[in-house]
């Protein structure tokens, strides 16, 4: 069953089980959002910053939901953020940073620097990720990103292809789900 079927199975349910359903509405709802269970754990975190090489480049980071990752990465580091929950929750936790509450496919076109892109969008079940590995392969094309970090919950390369340099980083079994961390770079 697909989580929207799911939660409209949740949402007729509601009159008759009340605050216990309509929590695991939400969280089903999030989950569908991130395409996870929960946000990245600290371990994640951790794995994907140092699996950046470049740390002389610019850091921009894609997804940064509540901060999991955004906490570790350097203070110079500028954060995306498309949904409003999150991103006013970002400004909270971070309100000396850059953040910036837009999507990430016109951030891409608009590097005029090289930059180390860290990403954490997903890129199973998101109608929008085709978009973003385009917008990417034209920055990497374009000299823009010459280092990407990312994470799948799939031993599968989201952006085979684009970057010469494709590998596993490491495996983070203390994430839910386990995590695999993708290097890419030229």
């Amino acid at each position: 069953m697909s989580y929207s079927g799911a939660l409209a199975l949740l949402r007729a349910g509601v009159g008759k089980s009340g605050k216990h359903i309509a929590e695991l509405s939400s969280l089903i709802a999030s989950a569908a959002s991130i395409g996870a269970v929960c946000e990245s754990s600290q371990w994640l975190a951790r794995r994907m910053k140092n699996a950046i090489t470049n740390t002389s480049l610019p850091i921009v980071e894609l997804g940064a939901g509540y901060g999991s990752v955004t906490r570790v990465l350097p203070a110079s580091t500028v954060s995306i953020e498309i949904d409003e929950q999150r991103f006013e929750a970002l400004r909270a936790a971070f309100p000396d940073r850059t953040i910036l509450d837009t999507c990430a496919i016109p951030v891409l076109s608009q590097l005029t620097t090289p930059t180390v892109v860290v990403s954490s969008i997903p890129s199973v079940n998101n109608p929008q990720f085709d978009r973003l590995r385009n917008a990417i392969a034209r920055a990497h094309k374009a000299g823009m990103i010459p280092e990407l970090i990312t994470y799948t919950y799939f031993p599968h390369d989201p952006l085979s292809g684009i970057f010469p340099n494709s590998a596993v980083a490491g495996v983070e079994l203390l994430n839910i789900p386990p995590a695999f961390v993708w290097r890419y770079s030229c």
